[in-house]
């Protein structure tokens, strides 16, 4: 490590806490990357454990940083950020735009008689049969969001068939359909965790998470889809810009 004391005026656990943001930004300290002991750094560095101490707690109250009890401090992981509250786009298509890589686990499908939930949000009758299917993406091998979806089968013939992870639900949908998907209505609410989904999330049941009600819908308002799901919050946010 080479840090380099400047004449500036500035404290000097200023100029270290910014020499310390110039490594996480320019990627020399990545996501995850543990720093050395606070007196290890004392020593590289040639200041005082204090100095060092101190630049961290301000970049701890920044967010770049982040403690953990019992093994020390990490450069923290930065909220990805889902567009879900302004455009119609899936999981898939919103991570591909941003570059993430994602994996997909499927915890169950299959076709089914639609609750009464269901039936209201695709306007069916208890034997129009629906496509179900329950998955968790990851990225880098993290949990991120649960996603439950139901397809009218009638709507949607061949859905139950079609490789949804591959393509993604909406290119799919669009495609078994013969439809251009019009527009979506998603609502949003705070909630905690249950048992099953703390389990799938790697989190603890009760913990805070974003819940997202939806409803895609085809031309002349046909819904073709509706879907429940549940969004991490501690590294991830959902964002919206408003125009005036």
């Amino acid at each position: 490590m080479k840090f380099v004391k400047q004449n500036d005026g500035k404290p000097l656990y200023q100029q270290i806490a910014k020499w310390m943001t110039e490594h996480i930004n320019l990627g020399k300290w990545r996501e995850g990357y543990k720093l050395p002991a606070e007196e290890e750094l004392a020593h590289q560095l040639n200041v005082s454990r204090g100095t060092v101490r101190k630049a961290i707690s301000k970049l701890l109250k920044q967010g770049l940083l982040e403690q953990i009890q019992g093994k020390g401090t990490f450069v923290r992981r930065q909220k990805i950020s889902y567009p879900f509250a302004q455009e119609l786009v899936s999981f898939a298509e919103a991570m591909e735009i941003k570059g993430y890589y994602f994996d997909t686990d499927v915890v169950s499908y299959k076709v089914m008689q639609p609750s009464e939930w269901v039936q209201n949000k695709l306007e069916v009758g208890l034997y129009d049969l629906v496509y179900y299917v329950k998955r968790v993406r990851k990225i880098d091998d993290e949990p991120a969001i649960i996603i439950e979806n139901w397809v009218s089968m009638d709507r949607c013939p061949g859905v139950d068939q079609a490789n949804i992870n591959e393509k993604g639900l909406f290119k799919v949908i669009e495609e078994c359909a013969d439809v251009e998907l019009t527009y979506g209505v998603r609502s949003f609410a705070a909630k905690a965790l249950n048992e099953e989904e703390a389990r799938l999330l790697n989190l603890n049941e009760g913990d805070p998470v974003l819940y997202l009600d939806q409803q895609t819908f085809g031309p002349n308002d046909l819904p073709l889809e509706c879907s429940r799901i549940v969004l991490r919050t501690d590294q991830y946010e959902v964002t919206s810009v408003l125009k005036r």
